[in-house]
């Protein structure tokens, strides 16, 4: 029996291929996520450590502190725009992997589909094949047959004139 063989193979390859792609920038736009909301933590922390350290030094340094934590805030302020992209980001990776599952969903129902009607071509096929045989059997019984009878008919014609 002849092997299946999807003619748009190398489409579906692509597809998966795209699907996997879709897939690993769907995990590095989570990591990038989890990045700056660490770099937030940390910036939050630093900003906490900035403030009790604060009260514990002269009074003096008390401008240092304050612009150091206006400095802290507006990168804090820049960590929250980055967040945002970054969900952004990932929130559109998501729904291209969403799309290229849908069209490689759609492929492989195709292709099953495809592959049925192969199937069912084949045993079409077979029983066209069967019938055929089945139908020179029949022929050569009969021929076979006939054979028989005429050289039945001959022995006995014989035997009849033997007998006269």
């Amino acid at each position: 029996m002849a092997r299946f063989v999807y003619r748009l193979q190398k489409v579906y390859e692509l597809r998966e291929r795209k699907k996997k792609e879709h897939e690993q920038r769907v995990i590095d736009a989570q990591k990038r996520v989890r990045d700056v909301e660490i770099a937030i933590e940390e910036k939050k922390n630093e900003m906490r450590m900035v403030r009790k350290n604060m009260l514990a030094s002269p009074h003096t340094l008390m401008a240092a502190h304050d612009q150091f934590l206006h400095h802290l805030n507006d990168r804090l302020d820049e960590l929250y725009e980055d967040l945002t992209i970054a969900k952004n980001e990932l929130e559109k990776e998501r729904q291209l992997l969403i799309k290229a599952q849908a069209d490689l969903e759609a492929l492989v129902k195709h292709k099953e589909k495809a592959r049925e009607e192969w199937l069912e071509e084949e045993k079409k096929l077979e029983l066209k094949m069967l019938d055929e045989i089945a139908g020179q059997r029949y022929f050569r019984a009969k021929l076979q047959e006939e054979l028989d009878n005429a050289e039945y008919e001959q022995l006995t014609q014989d035997a009849e004139a033997e007998n006269y």
